[in-house]
């Protein structure tokens, strides 16, 4: 459970979780990345995980990417927003190395590996759509609101899983 790290003045992350093959799961949607520089390795040989929601990431600072999903081999998706840039990237050598299931605007290419596929236009990253969930816009004496799974606002909770959404706090919640 990262949920509570402190991430705001952090400015190296390379080697984070680099060599985490066991690890099949990562939040790290909180991670405020603003004034981070180096992203080097940060998931290198993360091997049996599935997806990344990167979509918080704010990479405009960020100069070296270089094997930050290296052998990520279990990988389909990574999310991401239009926050993740590589602008000021100078390093990106197999940024997506051996990435060989992971699938976004097109599918992997493993010619294609650097900075140029960080992206969900015409790149390996999958958009983040923004829903009521992902996007709050209440205060915290509001009263609930209820969506479905796919992020579609109900008028009132429904039988089976519900998201309820109460000022700034999200949960999921089981309806019988």
């Amino acid at each position: 459970d990262l949920s509570s790290f402190e991430t705001q003045n952090v400015t190296d992350m390379s080697r984070m979780f680099k060599d985490c093959s066991a690890l099949t799961t990562l939040d790290v949607s909180n991670f405020d990345t603003q004034n981070v520089t180096d992203m080097s390795r940060m998931f290198n040989d993360c091997s049996a995980l599935t997806t990344l929601d990167l979509s918080s990431f704010e990479t405009q600072n960020v100069t070296d990417m270089s094997r930050m999903f290296k052998s990520c081999s279990a990988l389909t998706t990574i999310y991401a927003s239009d926050k993740f840039v590589t602008t000021a990237c100078e390093e990106d050598e197999n940024m997506f190395a051996e990435c060989a299931n992971l699938v976004g605007a097109i599918p992997y290419d493993e010619n294609k590996v650097g900075k140029e596929m960080a992206n969900y236009t015409t790149g390996y990253f999958t958009d983040k759509a923004a829903t009521g969930i992902d996007t709050p816009t209440v205060s915290d004496d509001t009263a609930a609101e209820y969506y479905d799974l796919q992020g579609r606002r109900l008028n009132a909770p429904q039988k089976g899983v519900n998201i309820v959404k109460r000022g700034k706090k999200t949960t999921k919640v089981l309806m019988k």
